[in-house]
This record gives structure tokens, C-alpha cells and sequence, in this order.
């Protein structure tokens, strides 16, 4: 790299060499109310070396009365790019390689410093400037707003009894079938917001902090903020439609779009986004695709709908002034179908309604009127046998009800309510238990010992079951 000659030509402008050493190097121009520093060195030093540098060589320059500026000159590859962008005094970022020097990080102020390097590193081949060229918009800001946002909503599901509560989430908006066809279409964003247990807000909040502040730097806030909320609308929608037994929450949709969305900035700018990413992106898109389908209780449908949904949202909004795409608005025209169809297909309830009287047994079963939640999950049951949580609060209402029964010695009606529950699930030893020690009241000692030699079946440890086989006759 031609240094000395860049030296002479930096000398000419009024830059003086300040340090020099570990392939670092820092000029110090003064000007009336002003000083510039310009700093060259290695883009694929660790950050580490960075901070050192500029904590040492670079700050101390900062002078009481006068405006600072920094200028940096990347060579190589622009690793530490990200950690210097985020710098409040440092206005302008070269990258220098094989075919030139580009500004990543432009400023008007620097013009004649971009010049001198235009000679100093001409290209070695042409590059596509209207492909390449790159406008940085301003540090991320929405990105911890929305973060604060989620700490809010994580600290009032704690409030009202825990995040990891069922009940709770749904109190909160989870993303809950029956009650989105029953007009509360406010369930298909409000998941973005909430999270089932600290792994969750912790795993969702760190990838929404690398994500967010990259797509906001590259797309700007306005276009941000659509594509987190229109992706995450996206999956939501998607898993509502195929997936209508899942109870969801959390943002992992709109992070998938976000991510998304950087994979169509790869696409438009591929130089730019191997300086920037390398190939980490396409590696973490296809492992969490890969986790979502392998992995046992991912809502991967509200994974893939979120990462369509950035995809085609980055397509039709676009990056700025510097992505021409022709024919962008039929990219535009197609979001918007899409959207339409998903959200239709998504708020038309089924023609058999089974979820009303689903979630009026649900609501009965937590003010703890057993009766009617029996009544009304049984008429859900009947209309659709096969969704996970009508059969789920069934057999909770037929043991707590059983129970009941057989603590106020209905026993008739009790054996009735845990026959109920085996004929719906054969494999709970706790019906089996309870119907046992209903025939053992009633002496009934043949068909209590099939039941408890049922629950060592199916729970060889249970050593209450054990003990009262030993003394039946």
C-alpha cells in the first residue's frame, strides 16, 4: 500500500503524523474551530485493538473549544466496520481494496480527503457503482425503543402472575385462534411484545439488538419499523391459518424478517454484504429454519411467514435513493396481495364453530365452574375431536370435577367423571388412580385392582398404587 506517497499528499493538505506503530497510523489536521483526525489502519483488527487505539492515540486530541472529527481508512476487509460506525465523532469510513476506495460511511466535509485517496488507490478493475453504492442512515434509535418496550410488557406479565403462565399471555394478547375469530384482531401484533419465560425475552432481545440496529443503519427508521411490524403480522397471520391449535408469542417472526430483510440488502449488494456479514447470515438463517422444523414447540410456520414477509417488504420498500429496482412496484403490488389473502384467510373463522364454545369452557374452567365448562368443552369436543386444547381442559374438568364428586361421596357420579377422562385418554395414571380408590371405597376389589395395577403400568414408581394392591384381597 502506497503510504509514503499518501503521507506527502496527506502533508500537503496540513495533516501531521501523530502515531505510527502495529499497522496503525493517526494524522491531526487543525483548523479554525476545528480538528480533524484521520486514522488508518487494518479493517480485520479485533475491536479490541480499535478501542485501544482510539482510546489512546485518537481522544486524547479532543480539545476544549474546538469541533472533532474523525475520519477512519479501512484496509482489507471491513470487519470492525460495525463498532466504528456506532461512533458519535467519527463521520466518515473508507474502505479500501483491491478495486479502490469507497466512502461506507459518507460525509460532505471529506470530500477532498475522498479525492486524494481516489489517486492514491486507483481501482484495479471497474466496479458497478449504481450495484454497490451503499447509504448509511443514522444509528439505531427504534431498536431500543422497541427492546424497552418488550422489558415493559415482560415486567407486567411478572406483575400479574408470571410470564410463564398460560392464562397470563392470553390476558395479554397471545396470538389464541378462538378469540381472533371472535373479533380481537389486535392478537396478530400484540405477540410481538411478549415473551414465555426469561430465555425466551433474553434469546428474542439479543438477536433483536444485532438484527434491529443493522436493518435500521441499512434501511433506514421509517422502512425499520414497517418491516419489523409487517413481518411479524406476516407470521402471525401464516401460523393463525395452518397452525390454529398453537398458542404464540413473541417477536421471532419479525426477527426472522428482519433477517429477511438482510438477506435482500446480500442480494442487491453482495460486495458490500460480504464486507459486512461474511456468510453468517445465510449460516444463521439456515440453522434457525433447520432448529424451527426439528425442534418440538417452535412455531416454525411463524418463522417462515416472518422471513417471506422481510423478504418481500425489503423488495417493495426498498434501501433508499441508492437501490434503483425496476419494476419495483410490482414487488409493491404483490406485497400487498399477499398480505390481503393471509389476513383474510386468517380472521375468517371456521364454518363449523367449535371455538366459541371452547373458549367459553375455558373461561368457565378458570372461575372454577366445572359444570359449565364440562357442558360447553364436551359441545366443542364434538364438533372438533381433534384440537389439543379442547381435549386439555376436558380432561382437567372431568378429574377436578371427578374430585368434587368423590369428596363429597357422590362416588357414582365421580366414577362417571374419571370414566369420561380414560375413554378421552387411556394414558393418565391419575384417572386410573382415582377410579381405583373409587371401587375400593365401593369394594369393588376386582376392578379396583385393574385400575392400580393400570398406574404401575403406566408408572411403575407410584408406591401408593403398590400398597394398596398388596392389600387387596
Amino acid at each position: 500500500m502506497p503510504f509514503s506517497a499518501l503521507a506527502t499528499r496527506l502533508s500537503a493538505l496540513g495533516y501531521h503524523c501523530r502515531f505510527s506503530g502495529d499497522g496503525f497510523f493517526v494524522f491531526l489536521r487543525e483548523e479554525p474551530l476545528l480538528r480533524r483526525v484521520l486514522v488508518i489502519g487494518e479493517g480485520e483488527e479485533p475491536v479490541e485493538r480499535w478501542r485501544q487505539l482510539i482510546g489512546e492515540q485518537v481522544l486524547p486530541h479532543r480539545k476544549e473549544g474546538s469541533s472533532f472529527s474523525v475520519g477512519i481508512l479501512l484496509t482489507g476487509e471491513a470487519q470492525a466496520f460495525p463498532y466504528l460506525s456506532e461512533l458519535p465523532w467519527v463521520e466518515v469510513i473508507w474502505a479500501a481494496t483491491g478495486t479502490g476506495v469507497k466512502m461506507i460511511k459518507p460525509h460532505y466535509r471529506w470530500g477532498v480527503e475522498d479525492r486524494l485517496f481516489s489517486l492514491v488507490f486507483p481501482a484495479s478493475r471497474a466496479a458497478d457503482p449504481a450495484q454497490e453504492e451503499v447509504e448509511l442512515y443514522p444509528p439505531a434509535f427504534l431498536t431500543y425503543l422497541i427492546l424497552f418496550f418488550n422489558l415493559i410488557f415482560f415486567a407486567i406479565g411478572h406483575w400479574l402472575g408470571g410470564t410463564g403462565s398460560l392464562q397470563v399471555l392470553l390476558r395479554m394478547g397471545a396470538k389464541y385462534n378462538p378469540r381472533i375469530w371472535m373479533g380481537e384482531y389486535w392478537r396478530l401484533l400484540t405477540p410481538l411484545f411478549l415473551h414465555a419465560g426469561y430465555a425466551h425475552f433474553l434469546f428474542n432481545s439479543f438477536a433483536l439488538f444485532q438484527l434491529g440496529r443493522a436493518v435500521e443503519r441499512l434501511f433506514g427508521k421509517v422502512r425499520f419499523v414497517f418491516l419489523y411490524f409487517f413481518s411479524g403480522l406476516l407470521g402471525s397471520a401464516l401460523s393463525t391459518i395452518l397452525r390454529p391449535e398453537i398458542i404464540s408469542v413473541g417477536a421471532s417472526g419479525a426477527l426472522f424478517g428482519l433477517l429477511g430483510a438482510l438477506i435482500y440488502f446480500s442480494l442487491r449488494k453482495p460486495a458490500t454484504a460480504r464486507r459486512f456479514f461474511g456468510n453468517s447470515l445465510w449460516m444463521v438463517l439456515g440453522i434457525n429454519l433447520l432448529l424451527g422444523f426439528v425442534i418440538p414447540g417452535i412455531d416454525y410456520l411463524g418463522h417462515l411467514g416472518g422471513f417471506l414477509g422481510g423478504l418481500a417488504g425489503g423488495a417493495a420498500v426498498g434501501l433508499g435513493k441508492k437501490d434503483e429496482l425496476p419494476f419495483r412496484w410490482l414487488w409493491r403490488v404483490a406485497a400487498l396481495g399477499l398480505t390481503l389473502c393471509l389476513l383474510i384467510l386468517a380472521l375468517t373463522p371456521p364454518e363449523i364453530d367449535w371455538y366459541r364454545p371452547l373458549e367459553e369452557g375455558r373461561l368457565a374452567f378458570e372461575r372454577g365452574d366445572l359444570e359449565e365448562a364440562v357442558a360447553a368443552l364436551e359441545a366443542s369436543y364434538a364438533r372438533k375431536p381433534d384440537h389439543p386444547l379442547t381435549k386439555e381442559y376436558l380432561l382437567k374438568s372431568y378429574f377436578l370435577r371427578g374430585n368434587q364428586n368423590y369428596n363429597k361421596g357422590d362416588l357414582a357420579a365421580a366414577e362417571a367423571d374419571y370414566r369420561r377422562g380414560i375413554a378421552l385418554d387411556d394414558s393418565l395414571p391419575g384417572f386410573h388412580y382415582n377410579l381405583g380408590m373409587v371401587y375400593y371405597r365401593q369394594q369393588r376389589f376386582p376392578e379396583a385392582k385393574r385400575e392400580f395395577e393400570k398406574v404401575l403400568e403406566l408408572n411403575p414408581k407410584n408406591k401408593a398404587a403398590r400398597e394398596i394392591l398388596e392389600r387387596l384381597p
